[in-house]
Parts: structure tokens; C-alpha cells; sequence
């Protein structure tokens, strides 16, 4: 997978605001937060850029390649999968963006309007790996 760094910083700053759209983040979407941007090997200066994003059509214009697209989606359903509940609010939004980044509905974590939990979980491990080999 290669995309750019900015790119990448853009992909984790949307999931970022994906795993705070419920107000209260869940104990393991910040657990998965951490480790993706630990795998990323995330700058402090990355972080501070990614704080200063706050539109997210701005973001979603900066990702442009298949891999960053194909990145962003599977780290929404990554973070929406982790406390093993697919909350409206989440759905809501991932759809959204998924229709933005001009991404096909019929990506294999989502079936029917729904978010098949078992196969994000069961891919996780290689999830984050590719966002590893990103950072090297």
C-alpha cells in the first residue's frame, strides 16, 4: 500500500473525528486509536496537525489515491467494530463518507446497512500492519 504521509495523517485525522462522533469515546476505540497511530508511527507534529483540522470535507479532499480511500474505510470499520456494537450515529457517518470519497457500498465489511463485526475483528491484526509497512 502506498500513499502519502499527508494523505495518511488525513485518513487517521477523519477516523479520529469518526471515534469521537459519539461524545463519549468507548475504552476500545481509544485502544484501537492508539495502536493505529502507534503503528503509523504518528509525529508529535502529525498530532498537532491533526488537531488543528476541524473540516472534514477539508480532510476528505486531501484523500485522493485507492489505498488512502480503501485505508480510511477499513479503519472506520476497524474503530465502529471495536466496542462490538455498530452504533446509528456511526453508521450515519461512515456512509456518509463513504458516498464523499466515492467508495462503492458493497465493500466486504458492510453487508445490508450493516457492519459485519466477526470480519473486522478477525482482520485487525492485518489491519495494522498495513499501516506499519506505511510508517517504514
Amino acid at each position: 500500500m502506498t500513499i502519502s504521509r499527508d494523505e495518511l495523517v488525513n485518513v487517521l485525522t477523519v477516523v479520529n473525528f469518526l471515534a469521537h462522533a459519539e461524545r463519549e469515546m468507548h475504552a476500545a476505540e481509544k485502544k484501537i486509536l492508539i495502536a493505529v497511530f502507534k503503528a503509523a508511527a504518528i509525529t508529535p507534529e502529525e498530532q498537532k496537525q491533526m488537531k488543528e483540522n476541524t473540516s472534514l470535507e477539508e480532510m476528505l479532499k486531501h484523500i485522493q489515491s485507492v489505498e488512502a480511500k480503501h485505508a480510511l474505510v477499513e479503519l472506520m470499520a476497524l474503530v465502529a467494530a471495536s466496542d462490538g456494537v455498530f452504533e446509528d450515529e456511526e453508521r450515519v457517518i461512515i456512509k456518509k463518507i463513504m458516498k464523499r470519497i466515492e467508495v462503492a457500498d458493497d465493500h466486504p465489511y458492510f453487508d445490508d446497512n450493516n457492519l459485519d463485526i466477526p470480519s473486522v475483528r478477525a482482520n485487525v491484526g492485518k489491519i495494522l500492519n498495513s499501516f506499519k509497512t506505511l510508517a517504514s
